[in-house]
């Protein structure tokens, strides 16, 4: 195994545990890690950016003899008149471009494919339903004719509370508070399923410290349990010294 790998391993789990500090207080550990990741993240960003749609869509076309990708040149450098206070009204003329053309594309392209789509599958055929899967059906995750009719009815209950106006009495409170139990239980669900995939990735790093998601013979390669171990031994005395430094810092000031 290349020895870069085995220090891009090891690399690894001490990131990861630094990151893990936070736990602990916001700390200089936790804070460089932070930048590190911010500065990388950046910096591929603008490599991609720049072999990925700079070079081919701009240099190169210049290169032969085409000048209409000289328009787009210009309009990106009149952004960078913003950083200039006597010329920044100038980054309006392709700030204006901008929001103009991903409106454009945006309203069409959500039309067609999100909100059309979505209005068609919220008025289920419900004869067509009941004829494939019946009232409910455990193998098709649930479809049926229950479903279908719990998801017009919450869909318009939803709607309706969001209707203002005609008040909301009687009758049209009690839609109206189906509507807000409906909400809720999307909310959760949706919160549940975004916490579900963040403990996955909790247990995709725990598992990269202690070895479980490689072979056996890379994992004694490797030790990833060792270098574990190490990185916290590091963490956590750079976490007492940092303290120690505070509270000395704090008496001397008091």
């Amino acid at each position: 195994m290349p020895t870069t790998e085995i220090v891009g391993a090891w690399i690894s789990i001490f990131l990861t545990l630094c990151i893990f500090s936070y736990l602990y207080d916001d700390n200089p550990i936790y804070k460089l890690v932070e930048h590190l990741f911010l500065g990388v993240s950046i910096g591929y960003s603008v490599v991609e950016a720049y072999f990925g749609a700079f070079k081919p869509n701009v240099i190169n076309k210049l290169a032969d003899g085409q000048l209409t990708p000289l328009v787009a040149l210009v309009l990106v450098l009149m952004l960078f008149s913003k950083v200039i206070p006597r010329f920044s009204y100038l980054a309006r003329i392709p700030i204006a471009f901008i929001v103009a053309a991903f409106a454009g594309v945006k309203l069409t392209g959500e039309a067609n494919s999100n909100l059309m789509t979505q209005v068609a599958q919220s008025m289920p055929n419900l004869a067509a339903v009941y004829a494939e899967h019946g009232l409910w059906s455990w193998d098709a995750d649930g479809a049926g004719l229950f479903s279908s009719l719990f998801l017009v009815a919450g869909l318009s209950a939803c709607l309706l509370h969001f209707y203002f106006s005609a008040p909301h009495q009687r009758g049209m409170k009690v839609v109206s508070r189906f509507g807000v139990l409906v909400l809720m239980l999307s909310f959760g669900a949706s919160f549940g399923y975004t916490v579900m995939g963040r403990i996955s990735l909790c247990i995709g790093r725990v598992q990269e410290m202690l070895g479980l998601n490689r072979p056996i013979d890379e994992a004694e390669i490797i030790q990833p349990q060792l270098a574990t171990l190490v990185s916290l031994v590091v963490i956590v005395g750079s976490l007492v010294v940092w303290r120690v430094q505070q509270s000395r810092q704090r008496g001397a000031e008091g």
